[in-house]
């Protein structure tokens, strides 16, 4: 899928001095990467419009929660920040900030 990122890169980037209201419009009405799956999920018969709402309701109820939990959870001593970012030998081709690539491989 082409994706397209509608907002800024930050709240001091609203992404609105370097292209256009009706781009974005466009975007969303014809390239919507979401929206074209759902479009052929229902072309197809995978689902039916209301198994997709149904999902998409499941989604959001789990997203609530985790947020909610986030939210109540104390925050991470800061050496946990580094904690779980990258897995050794995961298999995965990892690029750096100079673009040189490094490999890591399963174990």
């Amino acid at each position: 899928m082409d994706t397209y990122r509608y907002h800024g890169h930050s709240m001091s980037d609203p992404g609105s001095t370097y292209r256009t209201r009706d781009e974005i419009s466009g975007v969303r009405q014809e390239r919507d990467p979401i929206e074209r799956i759902r479009k052929l999920i229902l072309a197809h018969d995978i689902a039916t419009e209301k198994e997709l709402k149904d999902t998409e309701k499941e989604i959001r109820k789990e997203v609530d929660e985790a947020i909610a939990k986030a939210k109540e959870s104390p925050m991470p001593d800061p050496p946990e920040l580094f904690s779980n970012i990258y897995v050794k030998d995961s298999g995965l081709e990892v690029y750096g900030p100079d673009r040189k690539e490094v490999r890591l491989t399963l174990p």
